[in-house]
């Protein structure tokens, strides 16, 4: 386990850019999960010297935007030492989300003039563009993006991009910007492993001047979802701090399962939302995945609905069959279990089970 102080550069203003989500903790925290981004962030070693453009990787909420902006503002304190003559223009990162770039892609074609927008991600010292994942759906800006990265690579010039999964393996992400962003160095995220989550658990609620004993620690520990990150257990830390001033009582084993019990049911979705999920990513309809028809493309769409069902709420078989048509719960659990075999032998349903569980999370 190793922890490395959070420092964030100044960021060029951006005109549409909202601001970046703070992080719960000025620290990070890596267990073995995180290695390699520990080493990234907390050692001597230039990222850039290693390859560039830098790729992160990993699931919503694992840190991405947060170690990004850390190792750009490495970047950006190397540069002026060893450079007390660069322009400040060239001195400053430029955050921007790939949503964003995407609206100012489009706003540049429909005025001619992309060439300032070009110009403007060009010369920044360090340029950071965040879920790239999002401007699937939009071949153009995709392509000014590559153009963008290959640009600033070949004159030496920092860039990071994160994505959800590997660029190559995300539905409707072009071969071009693919290549462009994977030859660099890739940093992979995980959520918090069992090894860590315990302290992380004691950090938060030291925010927040709570004490919890060894005992206390351990079982909010093993009430809280596998796959919790670390805005996850804060807001759980925060709802046990509420559910003890609300009741004014000191921490118990009731307060504990309150704070748990919220933060399951916080993430829990519904139903609808999850087929509108599934039924636009493979384009069927909502009402042929809750249909009694059997063709094999929508039964196994609707295998899949119902496995995310299972993963992303708490609702039970027989809930979950009787929004699917009314179906047995035995035919729910056959479902589940049949996307659960697939996973590992058939790669389309793998990445399309990754994918939807991002988008609904």
């Amino acid at each position: 386990m190793r922890t490395w102080a959070i420092e964030s550069p100044p960021l060029r203003a951006h005109g549409r850019r909202r601001g970046i989500t703070q992080t719960a903790l000025p620290y990070f925290v890596s267990g073995p999960e995180n290695r390699l981004a520990s080493l990234a962030c907390a050692g001597d070693v230039d990222v850039f010297s290693l390859g560039n453009p830098v790729l992160v990787i990993g699931p919503s909420g694992s840190g991405k935007t947060t170690v990004m902006l850390h190792l750009a503002n490495r970047a950006l304190i190397a540069s002026r030492s060893t450079s007390i003559d660069q322009p400040s223009i060239d001195g400053e990162v430029l955050y921007i989300s790939a949503v964003d770039f995407a609206k100012d892609y489009a706003e540049s074609v429909a005025a001619e003039d992309v060439s300032s927008l070009a110009d403007r991600l060009d010369r920044a010292l360090v340029l950071v563009v965040d879920d790239v994942h999002s401007i699937a759906d939009k071949p153009s800006a995709q392509a000014e993006l590559a153009r963008r990265i290959e640009h600033r690579c070949d004159r030496g010039k920092a860039v990071l991009v994160s994505f959800r999964h590997m660029p190559q393996e995300t539905r409707g992400i072009s071969t071009a910007l693919a290549s462009r962003c994977s030859p660099g160095l890739t940093i992979p995220l995980s959520v918090p492993g069992p090894l860590i989550r315990q302290q992380l658990l004691s950090e938060l609620a030291a925010t927040r001047d709570i004490e919890l004993t060894s005992d206390q620690l351990k079982l909010l520990d093993a009430k809280l979802e596998t796959g919790i990150t670390v805005p996850g257990m804060a807001a759980s830390i925060n709802q046990l701090d509420l559910w003890c001033r609300m009741n004014e009582s000191g921490i118990d084993a009731q307060a504990i399962e309150s704070s748990a019990k919220h933060s399951r049911q916080s993430r829990d979705l519904s139903l609808q939302a999850i087929t509108q999920a599934v039924g636009r990513h493979f384009k069927i309809r909502v009402t042929d995945l809750r249909s009694s028809t059997r063709r094999k493309q929508i039964m196994r769409a609707r295998s899949l609905a119902m496995w995310l069902a299972r993963q992303c709420t708490s609702m039970s078989l027989q809930q979950i069959g009787d929004y699917f048509g009314g179906r047995d719960h035995t035919t729910v659990m056959h479902a589940v279990r049949q996307i659960d075999s697939l996973m590992d032998a058939d790669a389309v349903i793998r990445r399309a089970a990754n994918e939807l569980r991002e988008k609904l999370r």
